[in-house]
């Protein structure tokens, strides 16, 4: 008897006992789960270390140090032997194991990333797309792992999408920590790091609206790549890569300042302590360009001139290569605005010249702070004109030029920020053109024969359109004054100068009387006297009770 009712009790307490343990047991799972998926994650990588082909070390080159790393950046396009087929059979098993460990813990975070991850490393977009669209994770790292693969695949809309819905739900201390660009920073890194996370926008927004690849109407690919690298960057804090070294902040910045090697190879070095040991070199996507713009990003935005983007730095804070680009310079263009209610219409005359363009289209666009895009079609292809309506706020505008067939983007830019319209007498900026018989009194007329630059021939006289505002319907008497002044005083020439070998620069003045209603105005000018060289060419506006404005244009003059 006594045995029957032991016997009962252990009955009835043994389910209780294992439900108390499940969760333990759950846990333990999930854990050996985990570590074994890790385990072969990290003996993929030594397999793929194994297997690299040779490569060269760049002759002791290094543009960039970061820590441990150094970078530099040849250009063109890597040529590298199909991968060895044993790493593609042994990414193939890794991601069986990911997988399946992944379906008895489908809430972890590092298994599904890796599920993307590895598909994105096999370019299996459409699988690494799948993966990401299925995550039970976190749901911010599932929006973010969406924008990874999107972005992976080329889908800059749902890319842009999925990463802001990322940052908007991830916790406020992660979304500051994301969101920062102090890597991309150069001069103003400092000072940004020491704001407050809300008042680092301004700067991000400045950054993003300049460093902009084209204004093509699509989001801002560059900052989708950003946001990937952020995705590649948590991952690799808790992963082993290619490089089978611990994570650091230097690893951290040199993806999310030059992007993650889409190509490997190894180098044979000696060490002291272990003798021979191969470095792995990654190689990252080229041609890449350094789109940010050369400017304090902390100042409120003034004018920016094309000067500010050089394609040809090395060793720039960052670079990206856009999908099917593979060449990005700078052409010429002229930019003038004119007020239109609260807006502003924008016009531009542009010129690409460039031996590489085949069949190109022509955009002019803008974009703002709030990253809001317009953009129309040109009807020109290589050299003509373009307009675009902006609302009256801080913009950068340009024409891009691009030719699919032969990878060939061609840009201008310029931006500023916005006329204000008060009650007192205003101005437009100066358009300039080449004059005709027939004065040129509205937009269109100086637009049809604007100077497509800031470069000007001597042997021809220039036209300069402006529009005035604040003038009354039937006319106001306005003194105007005209000004051509020198503004590249090499030392050289300031020495000759002084030394009576060549002419001191006097500037060219002219004032006139006009009582005109026409708020279109222009004058042309005769500069056939002047040297070559370049010129500030300034107007001024005043009315009898004192009110004034003024607008400037730099030009080059040149030979014919």
């Amino acid at each position: 008897m006594n045995i029957a009712i032991l016997f009962l009790a252990l009955q009835l307490r043994a389910p209780l006992a294992a439900s108390a343990q499940r969760p333990d047991t759950h846990a333990a799972d999930s854990a050996r789960d985990l570590s074994r998926a890790k385990y072969a994650q990290a003996a993929f990588e030594r397999s793929r270390r194994a297997l690299l082909p040779r490569g060269e070390s760049g002759g002791g080159r290094c543009d960039v140090r970061l820590g441990r790393f150094c970078w530099w950046y040849d250009g063109g396009i890597p040529h590298f032997p199909p991968e060895n087929s044993t790493i593609g059979v042994r990414r193939a098993d890794l991601l069986s194991q990911l997988d399946s460990a992944s379906t008895r813990q489908p809430g972890d975070d590092w298994l599904v990333g890796m599920r993307v991850h590895y598909r994105i490393d096999a370019k299996d977009f459409a699988r690494a797309d799948s993966a990401a669209q299925s995550c039970r994770a976190s749901a911010w790292w599932c929006a973010a792992l969406s924008g990874y693969a999107a972005h992976a695949e080329g889908d800059a809309g749902a890319a842009d999408s999925a990463f802001a819905v990322a940052i908007a739900t991830m916790p406020a201390d992660a979304a500051c920590q994301w969101k920062s660009i102090a890597p991309l920073l150069g001069d103003d890194r400092d000072a940004y790091e020491k704001l407050a996370c809300d008042a680092r926008a301004g700067v991000e927004q400045r950054y993003w609206m300049l460093s902009r690849p084209r204004l093509n109407g699509t989001p801002n690919e560059w900052r989708n790549e950003f946001n990937a690298r952020r995705v590649i960057t948590w991952l690799g804090e808790r992963s082993t890569t290619p490089h089978l070294l611990s994570w650091g902040d230097d690893a951290a910045e040199l993806v999310l300042r030059y992007g993650w090697p889409v190509a490997w190879s190894k180098i044979e070095s000696f060490n002291s302590m272990s003798g021979s040991e191969p470095s792995v070199i990654g190689h990252d996507p080229s041609p890449s360009f350094p789109f940010a713009a050369r400017v304090a990003f902390k100042d409120s935005l003034g004018a920016v001139s094309a000067g500010a983007w050089d394609f040809e730095e090395i060793r720039a804070e960052s670079r990206f290569a856009p999908r099917a680009v593979r060449r990005v310079a700078n052409m010429t263009a002229q930019f003038a605005r004119f007020r239109r209610g609260d807006s502003s219409l924008v016009v531009a005359a542009f010129a690409a010249r460039h031996d590489s363009l085949l069949s190109p289209t022509v955009s002019v666009g803008a974009v703002t702070l709030s990253d809001s895009v317009a953009v129309n079609a040109s009807d020109t292809n290589r050299v003509g004109t373009g307009r675009v309506m902006i609302a009256g706020v801080a913009a950068l505008v340009g024409v891009d030029v691009a030719d699919t067939s032969t990878g060939t983007l061609l840009r201008a830019r310029f931006a500023f920020a916005p006329q204000q319209d008060t009650a007192t007498v205003g101005v437009s900026d100066l358009l300039v053109f080449r004059p005709t018989d027939e004065p040129a009194s509205t937009v269109d007329s100086a637009l049809a024969h604007a100077i497509p630059g800031d470069t000007a021939t001597r042997n021809h006289p220039i036209g300069l359109f402006w529009e005035t505002y604040g003038v009354a319907a039937e006319g106001t008497a306005l003194e105007l004054a005209v000004s051509v002044e020198r503004v590249d005083h090499s030392w050289i020439r300031s020495t000759k100068q002084k030394l009576g070998l060549t002419p001191i620069d006097t500037p060219i003045r002219m004032k006139w009387s006009d009582a005109r209603p026409s708020a279109g105005r222009s004058v042309s000018l005769d500069l056939t006297n002047l040297d070559t060289g370049r010129y500030r060419v300034t107007l001024t506006l005043s009315r009898e009770s004192g009110s004034s404005a003024s607008t400037a244009r730099e030009i080059e003059l040149i030979d014919p």
